[in-house]
């Protein structure tokens, strides 16, 4: 008689033990460790989780989500808990599922008496609902996506979404509101797309609120502003990341505060802006409001074509693709189309940056997490490519060991990020125990750069790599960011680094500014080597890969 392998197997009670004594913020460093450490774990991990949830859901208390106090109305625990719910729903892929919570949640928020009995707490909550169905709604589009492109949502999937537009809607009729000062606007616009096919005529999308916004006349670039050129574009070498707008887990901020912060950004010199796809509503954020100036091309429009999953690639499907991005940018062109494309052995991609190229809505084109063999190939077809987008920072410097010399040889000059490790190179670290990781001030990307900071060397090591460029910082009167910032800067092939920027909830404009205008010396050069030299830096290509190797 044949046997099989069995699919289940005993936990011992010395393991046991552990799950029931371990702190929860220990185990859950523990599992995210152990994801990274064996990523085949995660489809399981996401199962188990849906299953969770499915067996959990009568205890889900969706009363009373919101209750009187003294300054007016809160929201309660219940609201709370139901919020958890719905971002472990989006996380394992239940995002169909999580709408109905969502707009369970907007049907009691349309009884509130807004806005002129409630408080900046009810009011940032309630944005954080905004940031979380902007959220499922990029979800939805990922969903949508098939080998042949972009399928309509079936009637099943349109009633749902037609319902939490409704929803919306009774709260903007509810609150007297006006497509300005809607705490909802960016749900609104994420469900206004054709390709939804949902009556959205309840709401006037061209409605203005009583006080007009200031038209923006952006600035020429400041003479202390550092350029490099990219085709016949002079570009600021600082661009600002929009893919904080993909979670709400890096905070929320409502759209007149985003509006807001990017005129200040504008006016100071940050006339570039990466982003993406599945950033959220980064295109659309950035779309309007580069619309609104009176000289909309002095603004740097970067999005990316992520291709995660198998695909069939066409002429269509790669005109349809550049046509939704146009859209959600407000533009008629694309200034940089970077490709992200996840299994190197399908050799598609080839495919797709020759229709790319053809395009003429496609100015200029680029590469994102591409390493130096495929960037190589993609070189030796013949096809154009001005930019690299890649991880760089002085923890890991992968780009200088293979793929400096290709940039050099074809001038591709590369896009930074990671360059400040989400904000681990600062002062605020100097000093500082190794972080809980899952208290409410990290965020994701700070999570995934402390892997890379353990990879590299430890955290002890990364304090002694802070006090020297902390010195350094004291002796060109900038900041720790600033140094670190610089180094990669230096690199000829560097275009840019992309500074990470959470519109509307911190703003670092003035202290990134101070990267520009001066270069390390050799005895600061001298310095961050020997530092780097008592590191596993050399050691990352074998454990990652080469630039991007992490993310295949």
């Amino acid at each position: 008689m044949s046997t099989s392998e069995p699919k289940m197997a005993h936990v011992n009670l010395m393991v046991d033990t552990v799950i029931a004594n371990m702190p929860s913020e220990g185990l859950r460093a523990v599992l995210r460790s152990m994801l990274a450490a064996d990523p085949s774990v995660t489809s399981l991990f996401e199962e188990r989780t849906r299953n969770y949830l499915e067996k959990t859901k009568s205890t889900v208390r969706s009363e009373n989500l919101f209750a009187a106090d003294g300054n007016g109305f809160k929201a309660t625990e219940n609201f709370g808990a139901m919020q958890q719910r719905i971002r472990t729903m989006l996380g394992c892929g239940l995002c169909y599922e999580s709408i109905p919570l969502l707009t369970s949640i907007l049907g009691q928020a349309s009884h509130l008496p807004l806005p002129s009995t409630s408080s900046k707490d009810l009011l940032h909550a309630l944005s954080t609902i905004d940031g979380d169905i902007v959220q499922a709604l990029t979800a939805v589009q990922k969903l949508l996506l098939t080998p042949a492109g972009t399928r309509s949502p079936s009637q099943e999937e349109k009633s749902i979404l037609q319902s939490l537009f409704n929803a919306i809607a009774q709260c903007y009729e509810s609150w007297n509101a006006t497509t300005r000062n809607f705490i909802f606007e960016r749900s609104v616009a994420a469900l206004a797309p054709e390709s939804l096919g949902l009556d959205i005529s309840s709401i006037d999308l061209s409605a203005e609120s009583g006080q007009q916004l200031s038209v923006l006349t952006v600035p020429p670039l400041a003479s202390h502003i550092e350029t490099f050129k990219l085709s016949n574009m002079v570009l600021p070498r600082l661009f600002s990341g929009l893919w904080q707008l993909s979670s709400p887990s890096w905070g929320t901020a409502s759209p007149l505060q985003m509006r807001e912060q990017f005129s200040t950004y504008a006016s100071s010199g940050f006339t570039a802006y990466d982003m993406a796809d599945h950033y959220g509503d980064a295109e659309v954020m950035f779309g309007k409001f580069r619309a609104s100036c009176s000289n909309p091309d002095s603004l740097f429009g970067a999005t990316k074509y992520c291709v995660f999953t198998p695909i069939s690639i066409t002429a269509g499907v790669v005109a349809s693709n550049i046509s939704q991005r146009c859209a959600r940018m407000s533009a008629n062109k694309i200034d940089l189309l970077q490709l992200h494309w996840h299994l190197y052995s399908d050799p598609q991609y080839l495919a797709v940056l020759k229709y790319l190229h053809e395009d003429s809505r496609v100015h200029n084109l680029g590469l994102c997490n591409f390493d130096t063999e495929h960037m190589q190939i993609v070189l030796d077809a013949g096809i154009k490519i001005y930019t690299n987008q890649v991880q760089f920072s002085v923890i890991d410097s992968r780009p200088t060991f293979k793929m400096s010399e290709i940039c050099t040889k074809h001038d591709v000059k590369l896009l930074t990020y990671g360059t400040l490790c989400g904000g681990f190179i600062a002062e605020k670290w100097l000093n500082k125990p190794e972080p809980e990781l899952f208290s409410t001030d990290i965020t994701p990307s700070q999570r995934k750069y402390y892997e890379m900071i353990l990879n590299w060397g430890g955290w002890a090591l990364f304090q002694q790599l802070l006090q020297v460029l902390k010195q350094i910082a004291r002796k060109h009167h900038v900041s720790i960011s600033n140094v670190a910032t610089r180094w990669v800067l230096d690199f000829d092939y560097v275009g840019a680094v992309i500074v990470g920027t959470r519109m509307g909830v911190s703003a670092h404009a003035e202290e990134n500014l101070k990267s520009y205008g001066w270069k390390l010396d050799k005895a600061d050069q001298a310095a961050i080597q020997e530092l780097l030299n008592r590191s596993k830096r050399d050691q990352l290509i074998g454990l990652l890969g080469d630039c991007g190797g992490e993310y295949r």
